[in-house]
């Protein structure tokens, strides 16, 4: 029984690497269509009738923009854990659309203006992991309000506008909303969350720079399994001696 256990679990294991990325919708027509396959072979449900087709759902990437994709989610995974701001659930670069972490943001690291501003540093680690090792970045770390960019953007302006921590007037109250449009246009508002952008980015660098090896780690075993869960993940850092540090 144990045997049968430890194959069940080692198998369960493999799907969910496959799932990661995957929305419940999306898991849920994959194993409609593998019972409906299983059905019509008359034969009952198995493992690799899930497996066959969580496999034709993965996506095929060019090589060099696979080996991009896993430089840019190794950089957040060790920002992350080097900041301590967030448990860093998986990590995969074989998502619907493309590259992504799955985890939970830390609830201390959101009541102070260091754990936010270490949530910027994080977010922009992924462009600064290109920069660091490719030299050049591509615009996966933008393109909407919920990309990279638009995240530690929206950090950022809130920091100055409704959180009390602008050098600036830090008590007046200004909604985030009503303020994006100053960002469009220039001005000193804009210049304010830049100059937050660009430290925390600078910082990004610095991280990246100083844990350069674990980056690398994190990277090439993206590129060999394509998702990477839980303790695996964890094991591998710990390997290449990236420790937590919650002082950012």
């Amino acid at each position: 029984m144990d045997e049968i256990d430890c194959k069940s679990k080692a198998v369960l294991g493999k799907l969910a690497r496959q799932a990661s990325g995957l929305t419940g919708a999306d898991i849920e027509r994959i194993v409609r269509e593998a019972r409906q396959m299983a059905r019509r072979e008359r034969r009952p449900l198995s493992f690799a009738d899930l497996q066959a087709r969580l496999a034709g759902n993965k996506p095929v990437w060019p090589q060099s923009l696979r080996s991009r994709m896993a430089i840019h989610e190794a950089g957040h995974v060790v920002a992350h854990l080097i900041l301590g701001t967030a448990n860093i659930e998986a990590v995969t670069i074989d998502g619907r659309q493309g590259g992504q972490v799955e985890g939970e943001t830390y609830s201390f690291v959101t009541q102070s203006e260091a754990g936010i501003t270490a949530q910027i540093i994080a977010k922009l680690a992924g462009r600064a992991a290109e920069e660091e090792f490719l030299g050049t970045v591509s615009a996966g770390a933008g393109g909407s309000l919920r990309s990279d960019l638009g995240q530690a953007t929206e950090l950022a302006l809130a920091l100055e506008t409704t959180l009390g921590f602008s050098k600036e007037m830090p008590l007046l109250y200004r909604q985030v909303e009503a303020t994006f449009a100053q960002l469009e246009i220039g001005g000193e508002l804009s210049g304010l969350v830049n100059d937050r952008l660009e430290r925390a980015y600078g910082q990004a660098r610095k991280l990246v720079r100083s844990h350069r090896h674990a980056v690398q780690a994190v990277a090439d075993a993206l590129l060999e399994h394509g998702t990477l869960i839980g303790p695996e993940l964890n094991a591998l850092l710990r390997d290449n001696g990236c420790n937590r540090n919650t002082e950012s």
